[in-house]
């Protein structure tokens, strides 16, 4: 892991030792009572400080604070906290997890960045704190017992693979949310917010409109150029139109996309992936002059990395879904230390079919069917966890925090509401696959769609605005229209390309049947075994197994089952209802 920390009011208590396990392999640096491993540290006197992942800003910071040009993101942190204390935070910019410990003061500030690309968990007990960038690091650390209680269980299966802002399936285990910091001093410890989007009315007209957001972009893109990323290039709109940016910007833009064995024969076209993206991306490495690469998956393959997957995650995950990023991240890093993602479009630019529905807000519309979640579990543990009233008094409580008031128009206030809690649950469920997939392999992903200044400021556009031309992301495709032909500009909302192979149905069904054989499987502790059986005896029809999404149905669904008892067995996790 890139790092882990602990903060304790008595240091004998902790000791070196205690970083000896292999758990983190960084080295390690301490200070008093504070201890930190992490792979670039910046110290000064009692002060520790270190910067995870991208600080947009640093030049800019390095010169206001007096440092060299070239001074490294954890020297700029470490002097933004000598100079705004524990407000620096607010200060730095970009995809960075920041961290300081201050022995002195017997401070510790440990903070995520404004859109959650950069993981964070923690955990507190009295006098003592530890936080790492994945749970495992905290389990193996044993700052965490792996305990879940029926909250974690009502999430697990009522809300995952997604989770609630904060939450894990652990009890004690947090994740410090985007735009948050964890502040400790004297042993006191709170959660500020540094940074949130607010509703704010838009007065630009279409043409100013477009033309900010074409900026927004081109500034987004600009910034990660320097980095020589690859790009993930399925097709579609966001990747065709991040791909045509950076070639603007890099003599050779090497592309990547994900296929699967026999796809031109098992792929049916459905109303949410109309087309297959094979023909779009060949039409995009035309147009732009990318060096391309397929990369074809088998179903074996996919289902022997299920495992991987959700080691990567520490949680359950999407299953083949999570596998495939994995794999093609896989190849990527034979080539790429950087990769471009067009993850977060569809949030930010409305491009999800939940976003063009004039139903009412009842409850959130990729977590499947709640009927299914429930008649999965026994009865016994049906009755003690309630999934339905917890999962409808979550919804409620997010649709009220989220809600902009009755200032907005109603269809505007619908749609303003589904995109925050499509930020604070949907969004980060695949920022959280990419990053662990791209990470697992060795590779940066890069996500300029969810960059903070084209979020907040395409937020307060009206919807109306965002579905200019009367198309889903109309928005978007006015900013990006001189960079695309118009096949690939007009082409309709298409997800990540999943498998349609029967085989991999077919060896879901025997990883089911394998794991049902299993007298102590630990999941069957929670849920029905005829439950499961006839499901797996079933024809997987996605429209009987909804999930997750869109994507998750059916096969996903017996994998992610899968994945639940492995989490359940290789971390030895205890139930305690």
């Amino acid at each position: 892991m890139n790092y882990f920390g602990v903060y304790h009011s008595d240091y004998s208590r902790t000791g070196s030792a205690r970083f000896g396990g292999g758990f983190c392999d960084a080295p390690c640096m301490t200070k008093g009572h504070m201890s930190l491993c992490a792979r670039d540290v910046a110290t000064k006197g009692d002060v520790i400080a270190m910067a995870r992942g991208r600080v947009r800003n640093r030049a800019a910071l390095a010169s206001q604070l007096g440092l060299e040009p070239d001074a490294g993101a954890s020297q700029v942190v470490l002097a933004a906290y000598q100079k705004w204390g524990e407000d620096y935070p607010a200060r730095v910019e970009g995809p960075a997890a920041t961290c300081v410990m201050d022995s002195a003061a017997d401070r510790l500030v440990l903070s995520r960045d404004r859109m959650g690309e950069q993981p964070v968990f923690y955990a507190l007990k009295p006098g003592s704190a530890a936080f790492a960038d994945h749970p495992d690091s905290l389990l193996r650390s044993m700052s965490v017992e792996p305990v879940a209680d029926a909250d974690c269980l009502r999430e697990l299966f009522g809300l995952g693979p997604a989770r609630s802002p904060g939450r894990t399936f652990y009890r004690d285990m947090r994740m410090l949310e985007p735009g948050c910091a964890l502040v400790i001093c004297e042993n006191r410890a709170r959660v500020d917010r540094y940074f949130r989007i607010e509703d704010a009315p838009h007065e630009e007209g279409e043409k100013a409109t477009v033309e900010r957001v074409r900026a927004l972009l081109e500034a987004a893109v600009s910034e990660i150029a320097g980095l020589k990323p690859a790009v993930m290039l399925s097709g579609g709109l966001d990747s065709t139109a991040l791909t045509a940016l950076l070639r603007r910007r890099m003599d050779v833009v090497r592309s990547f996309s994900v296929d699967y064995m026999d796809n031109d024969r098992d792929f049916h076209p459905t109303d949410f992936r109309p087309e297959a993206d094979a023909p779009y991306v060949r039409l995009a490495v035309g147009a732009l002059g990318t060096q391309h690469r397929f990369v074809t998956l088998d179903a074996p393959g996919l289902l022997r990395g299920l495992g991987r997957a959700m080691s990567l995650r520490g949680f359950p995950g999407m299953a083949d879904i999570d596998v495939s990023l994995m794999l093609l991240s896989q190849e990527i890093a034979r080539f790429d230390g950087a990769v471009v993602s067009g993850e977060c479009g569809d949030e930010v630019f409305g491009g999800y079919p939940w976003f063009a529905s004039d139903a009412p807000l009842e409850g959130f519309p990729w977590s499947g069917s709640l009927k299914l979640r429930e008649m999965l579990l026994r009865p016994e543990i049906r009755e003690k966890l309630k999934l339905s009233e917890y999962v409808r008094d979550t919804f409620e409580a997010r649709r009220r925090e989220a809600d902009p008031g009755a200032d907005y128009a109603p269809g505007e206030r619908r749609l303003r509401t589904m995109q925050r809690l499509c930020f604070q649950y949907f969004m980060p469920n695949l920022q959280e696959r990419a990053v662990r997939m791209c990470a697992g392999a060795g590779i940066d992903v890069l996500t300029p769609l969810c960059d903070d200044r084209l979020v907040e400021y395409v937020y307060n556009v009206p919807w109306e605005m965002k579905r200019m031309g009367g198309q889903e992301k109309g928005l978007f495709r006015a900013a990006v229209s001189d960079l695309l032909p118009e096949k690939l500009l007009r082409r309709k909302k298409s997800p990540y390309p999943k498998t349609c192979s029967p085989q991999f149905a077919e060896l879901t069904r025997q990883l089911t049947a394998r794991l049902l054989s299993e007298g102590e499987a630990p999941i069957f502790d929670l849920i029905d075994r005829a439950a499961v059986e006839a499901i797996a005896q079933s024809d997987l029809n996605p429209e009987d197994t909804p999930w997750f999404g869109q994507l998750m149905a059916g096969a996903q669904l017996l994998g992610y089952l899968w994945q639940v008892n492995r989490w359940l067995m290789e971390r030895s996790v205890t139930i305690r209802l």
